[in-house]
């Protein structure tokens, strides 16, 4: 069976930093990590007679969303920190993510939380989902 791979992937392997403090405990019940690039790297335009072109286009923000349990102890912190930042009239902070069993790892030198999360309070605790915008994020999507 020469040729066959065999990997262990590990939620708790995920480390998730903001601003330098570890939120990546309480996560959520299943996803937990989510990063999206909200525009694409180029865009194309064909002329009539056939000739195209492919034009590269400056980075976009991307987004990323941190779901957390109800209770975890990272909703306090990252609510601190929002509210730090708009009281000082808008700070940004750097955000690193890391798959420490793999080699998936990104890293924005300036990210903003947009907005706190909305919140449910029902028969059992549930996740508050945080959302980030990151400017200019070097990613490495990567495996293990």
């Amino acid at each position: 069976m020469a040729g066959k791979r065999s990997t262990v992937y590990s939620a708790q392997a995920i480390t998730f930093s903001v601003a330098g403090l570890d939120v990546a405990n309480g996560l959520g019940k299943d996803v937990f990590l989510e990063i999206e690039q909200e525009g694409d790297d180029y865009t194309y335009a064909q002329g009539l007679d056939g000739e195209g072109v492919f034009s590269l286009v400056p980075g976009g923000p991307t987004r990323l969303k941190a779901t957390l349990l109800q209770t975890a102890a990272g909703n306090g912190v990252l609510t601190s920190l929002h509210k730090a930042s708009l009281l000082a009239g808008g700070l940004t902070y750097p955000i690193y993510w890391e798959d420490r069993k793999g080699t998936s790892k990104g890293i924005s030198a300036a990210g903003v939380i947009a907005k706190l999360p909305n919140e449910k309070f029902g028969k059992e605790a549930d996740e508050n989902v945080w959302e980030f915008i990151l400017h200019d994020p070097d990613r490495l999507v990567g495996g293990h």
